[in-house]
């Protein structure tokens, strides 16, 4: 018999070679970028792609010429999320622990679906997990997992919800053995995330299907609106409660909203994606009273606990449910139905199979830093946009509209003698006017239809002078609108 010929790959083919580049000289013009500003720079399309390299990547390319690139052009076209005066969109704002530990992550390549494919990556996740269920007052037999994000998180809750509402046979049977009597509902409040539409689409339930509860003054749901709507309804799959909405930052009555929950048998899903953060100030988390109550929460790391993307956790009180609709097997991975640690796999209680190392930067920032020194930054920042709230309330042309529950308020340039059209298009150039200047970014929204002036403060790096600068810069570019009669 002749032996077949061995493949070979020729010496220029071979991927095998570390890569020859000093990771810290080629992070630190990045890091660096962060406080710098504007912290965003008009741009279109066709500017950005002009500095970047779109012809067919036949590679040739040396790996200091592609970080001079990327440099090169996130520094001329930026959305510096992490600059102390970024206070548009909940975006994170990143530790200092955070390009070392990333680095880790992708020299490491752990693909952590379970114990026997990553052992100590399933031993650090679980024990991340325990750490904030802890923080949460969740039981010990609760169980958790790292996702891509809150919108992943809330629809894989909101599924174990199903799970629980039609029973065991819904794996099998889906939604249309269990919505031929009556419509599954979810019952969220009008102030919800739109991540909770976009599961009831996923879900085959349909936006229709949603019941939005009124809110009151504070724009927390209102209970006795829910007590109401659930008294109309035999086929609610959920209730989902909001601790800390992206809009105006409040929490929803938790505990009251739990209690009504529990004696309904109805599953209450808390999502916690921004507000969660706060719980980790012993100050704070008296305002999150009846979460521990809840069926499954959600948090996002790569938010209000300051560290990168991405990482959301969901946490389930009991995950049998999950368990019971997520639980699979194939031949070539083999899952064990025992409970020993050793058989553990987090695809499991949620949808993902191929997943990273994504608990470990964050074990190493929570052991390096403590949650109790994040907690403090955390108030640090709500006390920042209490701070806010009181120097608008000082000015008699300012308006607070949201005061804050967390670390999130609204306000309106608001003179006297002007209508409310003038008013509005003088709040959204008072925006506008800003971004341009580059110093400070707020991120556009309304309040009761109307334009306003939002802040959202989750930077660890935020003082007093950054708060009082854009209060400053509103002022002035709204006396000037004024003065000028700009705004028509």
């Amino acid at each position: 018999m002749i032996r077949p010929q061995p493949p070979s790959l020729a010496p220029a083919d071979d991927l095998t070679e570390a890569a020859e580049i000093d990771l810290n000289a080629a992070l630190t013009p990045l890091i660096a970028q962060r406080n710098l500003t504007p912290i965003v720079r008009p741009s279109t399309a066709a500017d950005v792609t002009a500095l970047i390299d779109t012809s067919f990547p036949d590679g040739g390319d040396s790996l200091e010429q592609l970080v001079e690139q990327v440099t090169t052009v996130t520094n001329r076209y930026p959305r510096r999320n992490t600059h102390p005066g970024f206070f548009g969109w909940i975006a994170p704002s990143g530790l200092p622990s955070d390009p070392l530990a990333h680095a880790m992550v992708s020299a490491l390549n752990a693909n952590v679906i379970g114990y026997l494919p990553s052992p100590v990556g399933t031993t650090i996740e679980k024990t991340v997990i325990r750490w904030l269920a802890d923080l949460v007052d969740f039981p010990q037999q609760s169980e958790g997992v790292f996702l891509s994000g809150g919108s992943i998180a809330n629809m894989s809750g909101i599924t174990s919800a199903l799970a629980k509402r039609f029973g065991p046979e819904f794996r099998t049977k889906g939604l249309c053995d269990n919505s031929q009597v009556s419509r599954p509902v979810i019952i969220c409040s009008q102030a919800a995330h739109f991540s909770i539409r976009r599961a009831a689409v996923m879900l085959g339930i349909g936006t229709d299907n949603i019941i939005a509860i009124d809110t009151d003054a504070e724009f927390r749901m209102r209970v006795d609106k829910l007590a109401e709507a659930i008294t109309q309804h035999d086929n609610i799959v959920c209730v989902v409660a909001s601790a800390g909405t992206t809009n105006t930052g409040a929490i929803d009555p938790l505990n009251e909203i739990a209690d009504i929950c529990a004696t309904q048998n109805i599953w209450l899903h808390v999502d916690a994606a921004y507000g969660g953060g706060g719980m980790m100030s012993d100050v704070l988390k008296p305002r999150y009273l009846g979460i521990d109550k809840a069926d499954s929460v959600v948090m996002d790391l790569h938010k209000w606990f300051f560290q990168s993307l991405d990482g959301s956790l969901l946490l389930y009180r009991n995950a049998e449910w999950a368990r019971n609709l997520f639980f699979d097997s194939a031949d070539y991975l083999h899952a064990s139905e025992d409970n020993s640690p050793e058989q553990y796999m987090f695809f499991h209680i949620a949808p993902e199979l191929s997943r990273r190392f994504r608990a470990l930067p964050f074990y190493i920032a929570l052991r390096c830093y403590g949650l109790p020194k994040l907690g403090r930054n955390a108030l640090h920042n709500v006390q920042c946009a209490e701070y806010l709230a009181e120097l608008i309330r000082q000015q008699d042309d300012l308006e607070l509209i949201v005061a804050p529950q967390l670390s999130i308020l609204c306000f309106r340039f608001r003179p006297v003698d002007i209508d409310d059209a003038a008013v509005d298009q003088i709040n959204t150039m008072i925006r506008d006017q800003i971004q341009l200047e580059g110093e400070y970014l707020m991120s556009a929204t309304q309040i009761n239809g109307r334009p306003v002036l939002r802040v959202c403060i989750i930077n660890h790096a935020t003082r007093a002078d950054h708060i009082e600068g854009l209060l400053d810069s509103v002022l002035r570019i709204g006396r000037s609108l004024v003065l000028s009669g700009d705004a028509e």
